[in-house]
């Protein structure tokens, strides 16, 4: 784990274990993408970055300023996450705080993001048909992305978590090339 996302961890875990609690994942989950997208602006960036060099009265004028940007999209519970964070000089995590939850709710959920690579972009029926292969050997709903390489020659190469399938051409011309160097 990155150092933002040890730090971050903890908030995530006691967020989503409240809003699992109060059925509220979802919500949670738009909450707190919108605290990321307004805190990643650049000009609200760099004001967070330095918070951490600042005092109480710093803190309380940014969460004002952040509050009230985001007026009507945030719940008192959320504000509660984001205030403990600032206290804690730990908003810089709060992408990571984001991340984690969605990896939490996901886990919750039984779904698994997955990207599958080719040399050109693959038909709906060809990823409606590799996503059910995936869910069924995984046990879980996948949503699956494709991405286009050029470099890959041929073939496929599926992310899934920690699950690396590698049907790439030019994986297989090099067992091939090991196998008959035996």
């Amino acid at each position: 784990m990155s150092d933002l996302k040890t730090i971050a961890y903890p908030y995530a875990k006691a967020a989503f274990e409240f809003a699992k609690e109060k059925q509220t994942l979802d919500e949670w989950l738009s909450m707190l993408t919108v605290v990321v997208d307004v805190i990643e602006q650049p000009q609200v960036a760099a004001q967070v970055k330095n918070l951490e060099q600042g005092g109480k009265t710093e803190s309380d004028e940014f969460l004002h300023f952040l509050f009230s940007v985001c007026q009507g999209f945030l719940d008192d519970h959320v504000q509660n996450l984001v205030k403990v964070m600032a206290e804690n000089q730990r908003l810089i995590a709060v992408r990571d705080v984001l991340s984690v939850f969605e990896e939490l709710k996901n886990e919750n959920d039984k779904m698994l993001d997955a990207t599958v690579v080719s040399s050109e972009p693959l038909s709906e029926e060809q990823l409606e048909a590799l996503t059910k292969s995936l869910e069924k050997k995984l046990d879980r709903k996948v949503s699956l992305v494709n991405e286009v390489d050029s470099e890959l020659v041929g073939g496929i190469v599926v992310k899934a978590g920690e699950l690396v399938i590698d049907g790439s051409l030019k994986s297989s011309i090099h067992r091939l090339a090991t196998s008959l160097h035996m």
